[in-house]
Order: structure tokens, then C-alpha cells, then sequence
């Protein structure tokens, strides 16, 4: 077998695992945007069983590392280390229980020039850091804080040959959307073993196989503030935002030097450093491994992890970090011709608007204005030139916000209405604000941090009460909504919400295009993978619409099972006869919903062990339980939600978000494993729709009721497909105008119903999950025998489906014959 051809897989793989390796390592030899398929293959043991020995595992990675600071501790029993090592800790004292690392208090009217604003020229300021772009949008850090930053990313004096060096290694972004993803990815990739890269020197003769060299896999793993402070004054505050702020706050140029963050990396920490660097790239760490060291090493891991960058192959991220270029540069990751992995990647789409999306209510908007107020008459006669003109503008528009959003809604009746840009922003001379420079001036100048900062000092100067603020900021998020309106008007739609807490203005992402360009055109190669990707076809015309053909494939590859292991049918009539049409408006029939009751008893009849069923929303859920325990017509009144128990107990998942949805997996796993089988009723997009392995007994049947279109009806939805629509158009200017509007309209509805089957792809692939595993999945909605939805379907799931089998009788039939065979 050729080198190119050994991966090096900890086990003998399957032979579609194979050609996935083969055809993913063509995709980044040749420099391409790949988007694989490939349903995912695992252990047999539910995730959720996992989780009880996580306790074990915290232990003994404790215990690990007790022993590796035992054997450092004999190592630094020389006298010059000790003495050194003395000096560094003496640096970094623990912090004490009485010790603070607030924000320096100013208690007096003079320290009130603590708020004040710098001195801003936006013609000089546009390139301040010029010389440094990697930082240009690095808001709030403190000159030694970006100089120190410089140095993790090589550009200290000292060491930029060194580092340029390793910056030329290929890397391999891994990105997933949690940390219990990537942390599942990091023990995988403990189990590789790769022979020695290392060329052999001169005159040194054949190496034998069982002598060469071992080379650990340089493996580091990033996060956010969040899962990496270790100051637990900031730590403790929770929200993401505001631990962002305090850590910021810090180390601001202001804050006495005592109640700086006392974990913060200075310029004598450098052996530090190294030793965190080396501790990290030591074995595959994953991100609580790296919290553990740094506190063990007192010093801050979210800072201290930039000096193993350059010096890792395989870099690990969540969603965010990588999805926002400010997180990107923040981190100092450039992406410059290395590889980017992203798991997990049928909702990328989805993420990256959700990331570039945010909403701000009224109340927020007038507490804003108030606070910008306030500040700017106490520091009038204070505010110079540019800082006078920017910060009067800043006024205006939020004003202007606030006050165009009330009588907006007060206009409209409706409680979610699409507004324009124009309409917020009338009056008040606002359209005569450079949009641009002030959007530059509110990231540059720390006017929030300035504001809140006075505020609160304010509060406090007036009150006993000195407890540590954890709520967000209202100006940044004020301020965060601002810059989206910067975005180009053809990418997002504004909306205003009535909601029970007010009124609400909503920005929305429409097009993801150019939030993910950057990324693609940086770097080398972009590998989109996941379980269920089908249907494709939005990634290749709404996400990668500018790259070409050539550099654009897709694959879709088989299940790791044989054909007979799995069986698929399409119910389109119940065993009482009723046609399943759960359309919006006919899903409501008490005959149909009665009809599937019955249908889904029989089923639960016939199906051994644990089926799952996915209905289309919560509140349909909710419905159909409701009409299922009414007693029965027929039956000697007997309720349909007793004939189904009579075959399996039924478990129902529920929308409140609290530690329910574990209790009912157990219950459902004790019930499958004592023998008595249970049927489990869940939501499509619901939280047992994605990241659960239904394995084995877990899972032998599914059971997808209905399909589950979003409303579209909802301004959100008529607001996407218009903006398919009106780009299709767009695009097809050489067709004749009945055709542009033809094809315009059918890549609208093609879109919403990809959204609709990536959702019904995730939930069927909850149930095979190893080689020998095996399932049923059963359909229940007349549409599915469309071609046009069945085209959407994975092409594992199309290759097992029955044909001809439309009645409940004929499945049942068909399902006995299946399970008897297993």
C-alpha cells in the first residue's frame, strides 16, 4: 500500500470509510471546498450513558495530573531552576479570598476622570493599526495586553524567524458546534498513532519499524473566556458578555495594579509560558485538560493557549471563534493556506446567521439614551472635537431608534411586522451621519465600556449596595445592534416583534455568503462533513455561489451497514383508511389524529424494543397527547393513549428547558433494557433530534409524523424565500421575465423544503449507529411519496426504501418479516 494510502486508522476500517479518507485527502491535496456525507458510525453506548462516568473521569485526570506535577517537582529539585521557578511564582501569588479584582473603585470626584474619553481623530485613527492588522478590531485591550498578544503570535523581535517557520506548517482547523463535540474529537484522536515525521540524518543506516520514532500529535484545543477563566471573581459572573467585559475592565490602563487580574500573562512570565505551551502540546488535551493546567500553573489558559498556536498541527474551535472574523483575529488564528474542518456542518448555514443576528427591545434602546445622556452632560465641557461630534451622533441615532420604533409600532397592528432601515432612522438629521466612521468610532473610542463604566460607578457612589454587577451591559448590546445595521441592506431584514416583554427590533441575517468568504478564500482547503448533509443543493447556490465548479465537490457515502439492515416505508393511509395529510391546515382532522393513534399502536405491535417518534412542533405534540387520552368512541371507551401502552409505555419529551429531557432519556433507556419496550415522543429540531444516539434496542424503529415546515406565513419566512427568490431572479437576467420568475419561485420553495429535510434527515439518522445496528424507519405523510421530497432524502435511507408499500397493513406485514430476519 502507498504512503499516501496509509491513514494510520486506529482500527481496520470499513471500506466506505476508506473511500471517504481517499477522497477527503484528494480534496485538500487539490486545494478544494469539499461537502461530505458520510452518517456517522459510533459505540454503542448512548451518549447520555457517557455522562455518568464523566465524575470518574474528572478523578482520574486529577489524579493525572497530581502526578505529573510530582515529577516536575523532582525535576526542578536543581538549585538554579528552583530559584527561578521561585521568582516566577513570587509574580503570580493565587489570588486570596479577600482579595478583589474589580474594576479600581473611584470614590472620589477627581478619579471620575477615569471615564473620560481619549483623545480620537477618525483621519488619523483609520490607520492606527496599520502596522498591526491582524489587531485592527481588537476592541478594549490595553497597549501591553496587544503587545503581549503580539509576541503568542510571533511577532516579537526575538523570535519572528522561529515563529514564521512554524507559522509555514500546515494546519488543520477542526471546528464543531460544542465543546463536547471537539472534546469527543480530542479522544478519538488519542487513539491514532502516526509514525515519526522526522527525516533520518545522514550515515544513519535503516530504521527499523519497531525502533522509530514516536511523534505525539500537536494538538490544541480553544475557547472562549467562559470555559477558560480561571479568576473566579470573573468567572462567576456567567454570561458570556459580561465575563468578556470584566476581563477587559482589567486591564485597562486605569485599574491600580493590585487589583489587576493577578493570572494575567505579563512580560516576565515567558518561561511560564513555555512551560504551559509544553504542557498543552504534551498529550491530545481537551479544553477542561487545559483549565486544569492552567490553574495548576497559575496563569490565565485563554491567553496563555496563543503560544501553542504556531506550534500545534491540529487546532480545535468551536463554532463562534471560528465564524467570527473579530473572534478569529482576537485569538490571532489566520487561516492563510491551512485547512478548515468543520463537523457537524447541516446547520452551518443556520449558525452563521444566527451569529451575524441580534435584537434589541425598546426598553434597552430608552436606557441607553438615558445613560448616553447623562454621561455626555456630566463630561460636556470635557468632550473635545471628535469625541463631541461622534458622541452627539451616537445620541441622535439611538433617539432616533427608540423613538421610530414606538411609532412603528403603534402603525402596526401585526405582532411580527418587516420594517425597512429608511423607517428607524428619519428624523433627527441621522441620515446625515456617516454610518461608517461612527461605526469605527464606537469600536475604537471604548465609548460603552466609558458609559457603563460611570454608570455603575455612579450607582454605587449613591448606594450602599457594592455587589459585583452580572448582567450585560444595556450600551454594548445597544452598541452590538448598531454595527449589524452597518451591514449591507441586501444581506439582512429588519423586524419588529411584540412580544409579552415589550417591543422588539430584530436584525436577521439573510445571506451567509460573505461571513464565510473570508474564510474560504484564506485558506487552503474548506471541508464541510456531517452524518446527514442531503439535500446539498443550498450549500452549492447560497453559500459557495462564487466558487467555481471545479473547486467545488460533493460526496455522499453509504452507511457502514448491509442493505438488509435497515427498512424504510412511506405511510400515506392510517389503518382506519384516513389519508395522512399533516398539512398546517388539515393536520387538526380528529379523524386523522385518531387514525394515527391507531396506526401508531399497530406499529408499536409489531416493532420490538424502543421507537422513537418525531412529530412536527411542540404545540402539535401537545395536541395529539391531548386527543390520544380522551376515551374512545370505540373500544368500551378505552383511550387510544392506553392502546398503544398496552404494547409499549409511552415517554414524551416537553418544551421547558431543564434537566427533564435527561430524566426521560434514562427512564426510556431502563424501560427498553427491562424487556418491556417504550415508545418516546419527540420534537422534530427538538433537543432528542440531534447529538442522541437512539443505538441498538435504543432505536429499532422511527417514526417521522408529518413533515416539519417552518411557518410560512411568518414575516422571518417570507423574508428568506423572498430574498432566494429575488437573488434567483437576479441572476437569470439572460432567461426570458416568465421564465425568471419561474425559476425564481421554485428555488424558493426548494429552499424552504431543504430546510424542512435537513430537520427530518437529522432525526432519522438517530437510529443506525454501528455496523451490526439495524432499524426501521417509517414516514407518515402522503407527501413522501413526492419524488421532489424524496430526492432529498439521504441516499442510504432512498436505497432501503419499499416501494409500493402505502397501506398500514402492508407495512406492518413487511416490518415483521424485517425484524424476523434479525
Amino acid at each position: 500500500m502507498a504512503a499516501r494510502d496509509k491513514f494510520y486508522h486506529p482500527y481496520s476500517p470499513y471500506d466506505i470509510q476508506l473511500q471517504f479518507m481517499s477522497s477527503l485527502y484528494d480534496c485538500l491535496e487539490a486545494g478544494k471546498v469539499g461537502i461530505f456525507e458520510s452518517p456517522t458510525a459510533d459505540d454503542d453506548e448512548p451518549n447520555w450513558m457517557l455522562e455518568y462516568s464523566k465524575k470518574e473521569k474528572t478523578q482520574a485526570l486529577t489524579q493525572k495530573w497530581r502526578e505529573l506535577e510530582d515529577r516536575l517537582a523532582r525535576i526542578r529539585k536543581e538549585e538554579e531552576r528552583k530559584k527561578k521557578k521561585e521568582k516566577l511564582l513570587h509574580s503570580f501569588p493565587r489570588l486570596s479570598k479577600k482579595q478583589k479584582t474589580d474594576v479600581v473603585a473611584q470614590g472620589t470626584a477627581a478619579d471620575e476622570s477615569f471615564f473620560e474619553l481619549d483623545h480620537y481623530e477618525s483621519d488619523t485613527e483609520i490607520g492606527k493599526n496599520a502596522s498591526n492588522p491582524g489587531l485592527g478590531n481588537i476592541e478594549g485591550l490595553s497597549a501591553s495586553t496587544v503587545a503581549l498578544l503580539d509576541r503568542f503570535k510571533g511577532r516579537d523581535t526575538d523570535r519572528k524567524e522561529d515563529e514564521s517557520e512554524l507559522e509555514n506548517q500546515t494546519k488543520i482547523y477542526y471546528c464543531s458546534r460544542t465543546h463536547s463535540q471537539l472534546s469527543q474529537f480530542a479522544q478519538e484522536l488519542r487513539k491514532v498513532n502516526l509514525p515519526s515525521s522526522l527525516p533520518s540524518l545522514p550515515g544513519d543506516g535503516p530504521i527499523q519499524e519497531h525502533a522509530e520514532l514516536e511523534e505525539i500529535i500537536k494538538h490544541l484545543t480553544l475557547g472562549s473566556r467562559k470555559q477558560l477563566c480561571i479568576n473566579p471573581r470573573v468567572s462567576s459572573l456567567g454570561n458570556p458578555t459580561a465575563i468578556n467585559e470584566r476581563c477587559m475592565e482589567l486591564q485597562q490602563s486605569g485599574v491600580a495594579s493590585n487589583k489587576k487580574c493577578s493570572y494575567l500573562p505579563t512580560k516576565e512570565s515567558e518561561d511560564l509560558l513555555s512551560e504551559f505551551r509544553d504542557h498543552v502540546l504534551s498529550t491530545v488535551q481537551d479544553i477542561e485538560d487545559i483549565g486544569f493546567i492552567g490553574k495548576q500553573l497559575a496563569i490565565c489558559p485563554y491567553y496563555a493557549a496563543r503560544t501553542a498556536v504556531n506550534h500545534s498541527e491540529i487546532v480545535t474551535i468551536p463554532y463562534p471563534l471560528l465564524l467570527q472574523k473579530s473572534s478569529r483575529e482576537a485569538l490571532g488564528l489566520s487561516l492563510r493556506d491551512h485547512v478548515v474542518i468543520i463537523d457537524e456542518a447541516h446547520n452551518l448555514m443556520d449558525a452563521i446567521a444566527n451569529i451575524h443576528s441580534i435584537s434589541v427591545t425598546l426598553d434597552q434602546l430608552r436606557t441607553s439614551l438615558f445613560q448616553l445622556t447623562t454621561y455626555a452632560r456630566k463630561f460636556q465641557t470635557r468632550l473635545k472635537g471628535k469625541n463631541r461630534v461622534y458622541v452627539t451622533q451616537v445620541i441622535r441615532l439611538v433617539s432616533s431608534l427608540a423613538d421610530n420604533l414606538h411609532s412603528l409600532a403603534q402603525k402596526n397592528k401585526s405582532s411580527e411586522v418587516i420594517i425597512q432601515y429608511s423607517d428607524l432612522v428619519s428624523g433627527k438629521g441621522v441620515d446625515q451621519i456617516n454610518p461608517y466612521k461612527l461605526s469605527r468610532y464606537l469600536q475604537e473610542s471604548k465609548l460603552a465600556r466609558k458609559v457603563d463604566g460611570y454608570v455603575e460607578h455612579n450607582t454605587q457612589s449613591n448606594s450602599a449596595d457594592k455587589a459585583v454587577k452580572t448582567t450585560v451591559p444595556v450600551l454594548f448590546q445597544v452598541q452590538s445592534f448598531i454595527l449589524t445595521l452597518m451591514n449591507p441592506s441586501d444581506e439582512g431584514q429588519l423586524f419588529l416583534e411584540k412580544t409579552n416583554d415589550g417591543i422588539l427590533l430584530r436584525y436577521m441575517l439573510l445571506d451567509p455568503t460573505n461571513h464565510f468568504r473570508d474564510i474560504v478564500d484564506e485558506a487552503r482547503a474548506v471541508i464541510l462533513a456531517g452524518g446527514t448533509m442531503s439535500p446539498m443543493s443550498d450549500y452549492a447556490d447560497h453559500l459557495f455561489s462564487y466558487v467555481s465548479p471545479d473547486r467545488l465537490d460533493t460526496y455522499s457515502f453509504g452507511h457502514v451497514i448491509p442493505p438488509k439492515n435497515l427498512t424504510a416505508h412511506i405511510l400515506a393511509k392510517g389503518v382506519l383508511g384516513s389519508d395522512f395529510n399533516f398539512t398546517f391546515d388539515q393536520r387538526n382532522s380528529e379523524t386523522m389524529i385518531a387514525d394515527l393513534g391507531q396506526t401508531v399502536a399497530n406499529l408499536c405491535a409489531v416493532i420490538p424494543d424502543g421507537v422513537v417518534a418525531f412529530f412536527p412542533s411542540y404545540e402539535y405534540l401537545k395536541q395529539v397527547l391531548n386527543a390520544w387520552n380522551k376515551p374512545s368512541k370505540a373500544g368500551g371507551g378505552a383511550s387510544l393513549y392506553s392502546t398503544i401502552e398496552k404494547y409499549k409505555p409511552i415517554l414524551y419529551e416537553n418544551q421547558k428547558k431543564d434537566n427533564s429531557t435527561d430524566d426521560i432519556l434514562l427512564e426510556y433507556s431502563k424501560k427498553v433494557d427491562s424487556g418491556s419496550g417504550a415508545l418516546l415522543l419527540s420534537v422534530v429540531g427538538g433537543r432528542l433530534s440531534e447529538g442522541i444516539n437512539f443505538s441498538d434496542k435504543l432505536g429499532r424503529g422511527v417514526l417521522i409524523i408529518g413533515l416539519p415546515f417552518p411557518n410560512i406565513h411568518s414575516a422571518a419566512w417570507k423574508a428568506k424565500i423572498g430574498h432566494i427568490e429575488k437573488q434567483t431572479y437576479a441572476k437569470r437576467q439572460d432567461e426570458p421575465e416568465s421564465t425568471r420568475r419561474a425559476i425564481a419561485k421554485a428555488a424558493g420553495r426548494d429552499f424552504f423544503e431543504n430546510s424542512c429535510m435537513r430537520a427530518v434527515n437529522q432525526c432519522i439518522g438517530r437510529a443506525i449507529r454501528h455496523r451490526n445496528d439495524y432499524a426501521a424507519i417509517i414516514m407518515i405523510d402522503r407527501r413522501y411519496e413526492t419524488s421532489r421530497i424524496q430526492a432529498k432524502l439521504p441516499a442510504w435511507i432512498r436505497q432501503s426504501l419499499v416501494s409500493d408499500v402505502k397501506a398500514s397493513s402492508l407495512c406492518q406485514d413487511g416490518l415483521v418479516s424485517f425484524f424476523r430476519s434479525h
